[in-house]
Order: C-alpha cells, then sequence, then structure tokens
C-alpha cells in the first residue's frame, strides 16, 4: 500500500463487472480502507479529429451504445493498416490522459477498484484485426500496472440477456479475453455461481493480496 493499490475487473458486457466492482468497493470502505472507484474503460479525448474523419469518408455509421466504436470498421482493407497505426497513436495519448487520475490516485496511496481498463480495447483492437503485439506491449508497460485483475466469466446466452450483443460477438470478445488471462495472470471468477459467493472470493483475494504486498513492504523497508 506502499504506494497505492490497483484493481481492475474486466469481462465481457453483462458479466457483471460493475456491480461486483462497486459492492467490493463498499466493503472495502467498510473495512476502512482508503477506496475510490473509477471507470476505466476507453473513451475518445484528443482522438475526437480522428473519428469526425473517419465519419466523413463513412468508415463507421454509427456510435454504438455502452460499446466499443471502430472507427476503421468500414474502411478500405488497403488504407485499414495505415490507419490503423494512426489509431494506435490515438489510443495511447488517450490512455495516457485516462490514467493521469489513476496515477494522481496511486500516488495519494489510495485503493482503486477499476472498472474495465487496458485490456478491453486490446481486445476490441483483436476483433477488430487491428491489434499489434508492439503496440500491445508498449501500452501494458506505460500504463499503471494493477496489482490483481478479476476476468468476469460468463456464458455468451447469460450475457446476451443483459446486453444487446450477438452470441457470436460476445464469444469473440470472451476468447480474446480469455487468452489475455494467460498472458497477464487475471484471476478468473465464474459468474455462473451466485454472486454472493463470487463476490465472496473477490473479497478473501484482495485481502490475502493486500497483506501480501504489506508484508513486501515491511521487508523492503
Amino acid at each position: 500500500m506502499r504506494n497505492g493499490f490497483l484493481i481492475c475487473f474486466v469481462g465481457v458486457d453483462g458479466s457483471g463487472k460493475t456491480t461486483h466492482a462497486k459492492s467490493l468497493a463498499n466493503f472495502l470502505v467498510q473495512k476502512g480502507f482508503s477506496c475510490v472507484y473509477v471507470w476505466g474503460g476507453f473513451r475518445p479525448i484528443l482522438s475526437y479529429p480522428f473519428f469526425g474523419l473517419t465519419k466523413i469518408l463513412g468508415y463507421w455509421k454509427q456510435t454504438k451504445k455502452d460499446a466499443y466504436t471502430d472507427p476503421l470498421e468500414f474502411a478500405p482493407s488497403q488504407f485499414r493498416q495505415k490507419l490503423g497505426r494512426v489509431w494506435h497513436a490515438f489510443i495511447f495519448i488517450d490512455f495516457q490522459v485516462k490514467v493521469l487520475a489513476i496515477r494522481i490516485l496511486l500516488a495519494l496511496k489510495k485503493m482503486i477498484i477499476c472498472d474495465r481498463y487496458v485490456y478491453d480495447i486490446l481486445m476490441e483492437l483483436q476483433l477488430s484485426e487491428l491489434d499489434d503485439q508492439k503496440f500491445e506491449n508498449l501500452l501494458c508497460s506505460t500504463v499503471p500496472k494493477p496489482n490483481i485483475t478479476f476476468l468476469m466469466d460468463v456464458s455468451e446466452k447469460v450475457a446476451a440477456t443483459r446486453r444487446s450483443m450477438t452470441i457470436e460477438n460476445l464469444s469473440a470478445k470472451k476468447e480474446a479475453l480469455k487468452n489475455m488471462a494467460k498472458t497477464y495472470n487475471f484471476v478468473v471468477v465464474n459468474s455462473a455461481n451466485k454472486f454472493s459467493q463470487n463476490q465472496k472470493q473477490i473479497q478473501t483475494t484482495i485481502m490475502l493480496c493486500q497483506k501480501d504486498s504489506f508484508s513486501e513492504g515491511v521487508q523492503s523497508n
């Protein structure tokens, strides 16, 4: 806790990320921790001009409510990869702005509960076939590294009843996040279990992780 503590929740839409994140925040506040809930998903900031240009060119049709909008969805194949590199640059800049608040809170030694994070935009880039390993490595190495990340694993059928998305799209997102879980050591939470059971698992994991971090801090001092 000497440098703050960052907890992230990722998962497909309708997997219970927000509900569990807010419940965990309430639990930690009751335990006496200085805890802050933040929404860490991608939103255009300095990339608005890029979205405006690609909209004029007809490369995307409409903003999808509460979902990622691919600004190059309908771009000609010969332009997608070239413009994709420009899109990567805007994503990189916007995320540095986005995580500035998280950096400040960590410097203030806060415990942060982050609903969505950089992994969500990386997943969307994979689905859009605009992903690049060098860009992924660069982005992940320049934003605060979570102390622990929970992947809320829910069936596509259940998620589809909560969000107006196709089974195919949800399945592709789920597969991408599961592969990412192996790379970044996510703690997978089975959303098929009862909410109380999963929340207990999350709370217990956090308390154990926090104790380990505190012990390491004492030893290093």
